[in-house]
């Protein structure tokens, strides 16, 4: 079995031998199959936050490009030391382990909690990547200790939900290299990552990867090593070149208020710091007059009328003309998908 791996103190026994099943699986899985080319290996699952759930396979040589695209953008070299505080069980952790074993890296096995670096008084070895979910982030900033060793990582990928506007300002003070990732299940994760410094404000591709876009303005990923045709997308982006965008939200989100195209997703971004760390969405309602009314959701016990006024007006200030909500919406708990995912709704 691969042999450069270290578990930190804290590793319950279940999450070991997850992390040793899957080593060994990936390592008895033959290199070459035959002409019928290779066989699937991986079975994974869309959340189904933007449509009825999908199962896609991969083979190993889809999983190898994966891994080495993101190799080449963070420049990866043997010996380097990779942290492990997620679930071999599901795909980011695979990809993970996937990465380090290509490139012969160390892998360093955190806790797998909410905060993965409570425990950890410092790092034998310089850890070159890891990767973590928002809310495990969260979690790690509200501990001197551990918003400290978190420091000394060089590069951290963040993925598997939106970063909130409160989290993304307490990263971007941070002295190490954190992104935003852009992926999707048909890509084997992230396919595009965005520096999370307060200044960038576009994804850049991973070496290898180009994109297009298409008469809506949506993105297409074009065909590489992952994909074998042409992957289009439901995602509205700016194109800056061939392997740059800016993200402005999704096509099937999109709300048409009279004649004026909102994309919550963006007007999202501009109010976040009004919430803190409060979920909430934008979203619309059928409006005679106007075809769709832009309206605020909110997760929490309903507000009285004062207050429901004082941040519609705080928000007129903030967001473009015409581009205000009119009411709002309270939900006790919103809909999610598996994986924690707001589900999104439109209302009559």
């Amino acid at each position: 079995m691969y042999k450069d791996i270290v578990f930190l103190d804290g590793i319950d026994d279940d999450y070991r031998q997850s992390v040793i099943n899957f080593v060994e699986e990936w390592e008895s899985l033959p290199v070459y199959r035959s002409q019928a080319g290779y066989s699937p290996i991986f079975r994974i699952s869309t959340s189904g936050s933007t449509g009825a759930p999908k199962t896609f396979e991969f083979s190993r040589e889809q999983v190898e490009a994966s891994a080495k695209y993101t190799g080449q953008f963070f420049d990866f070299k043997k010996g380097d030391s990779i942290l492990l505080s997620l679930s071999p069980n599901f795909v980011a952790g695979k990809l993970m382990l996937v990465r380090a074993m290509l490139h012969e890296m160390k892998i360093v096995v955190a806790p797998l909690n909410s905060n993965p670096l409570k425990d950890i008084n410092f790092f034998l070895e310089s850890i070159k990547l890891a990767a973590f979910v928002p809310y495990q982030i969260n979690e790690i900033l509200k501990d001197e200790h551990s918003k400290k060793i978190y420091q000394t990582i060089e590069n951290v990928i963040i993925g598997g939900a939106e970063i909130s506007p409160t989290l993304e300002l307490k990263i971007s003070h941070l002295t190490n290299k954190n992104y935003s990732t852009f992926a999707m299940t048909e890509t084997l994760t992230h396919f595009a990552l965005r520096p999370v410094d307060g200044k960038t404000n576009f994804y850049t591709c991973l070496p290898g990867i180009n994109i297009h876009e298409d008469a809506r303005g949506c993105m297409v990923v074009e065909p590489n090593k992952i994909l074998s045709q042409e992957l289009i997308t439901n995602d509205i982006i700016e194109k800056i070149d061939d392997t740059k965008f800016r993200w402005k939200g999704r096509f099937d989100h999109v709300i048409n208020s009279g004649a004026i195209k909102i994309f919550p997703e963006t007007e999202e971004k501009l109010i976040g710091h009004l919430f803190d760390e409060k979920r909430f969405y934008l979203s619309s309602k059928k409006n005679d007059a106007l075809g769709e009314e832009l309206v605020l959701v909110i997760e929490d016990f309903l507000w009285n009328k004062k207050n429901q006024e004082e941040i519609l007006i705080e928000i007129e200030k903030i967001a473009p003309k015409y581009h205000g909500p009119k009411s709002i919406l309270f939900f006790d708990k919103f809909d999610e998908t598996k994986n924690g995912k707001i589900i999104r709704q439109k209302f009559p």
